[in-house]
């Protein structure tokens, strides 16, 4: 066989590994601000089990971030299962967002709504 239909060959085979070996997204630094970061991560789970919150004047302000090569959102629920605050989108890997939850001291957890994301469900413990 000639060396014609080796190269392209060869070539389309490297491509297709690079693409396997892809890096994880970052979702960037959390600001300073920040009274609680919650991270996805890969294993479709969030990067704590349980979490700890301050509120100020009735609220936290929560940065939450995508560092999974998955799409997820971030929910909080409060102890009935009610859901307190919008949901954040996380769908697109290094995706982030920084939003104000109304939280009063008590306890929460922190959900994923994906499909199948069941095992991301930490809890918040909120002073």
């Amino acid at each position: 066989m000639s060396t014609r239909f080796f190269t392209p060959i060869a070539a389309v085979a490297v491509l297709a590994l690079g693409a396997c070996g892809g890096e994880r997204a970052s979702s960037g630094t959390a600001p300073a601000a920040a009274d609680l970061v919650v991270r996805a991560v890969d294993g479709i789970a969030w990067d704590a089990k349980a979490y700890t919150a301050t509120s100020t004047d009735g609220s936290i302000t929560l940065y939450a971030g995508n560092d999974s090569t998955l799409p997820h959102s971030l929910q909080v629920l409060d102890k009935d299962g009610k859901k307190v605050g919008a949901l954040v989108d996380l769908s697109s890997p290094g995706s982030s967002k920084t939003v104000e939850v109304a939280l009063t001291p008590g306890s929460y957890r922190i959900i994923c709504e994906v499909a199948g994301h069941t095992n991301m469900n930490s809890t918040l413990t909120v002073s």
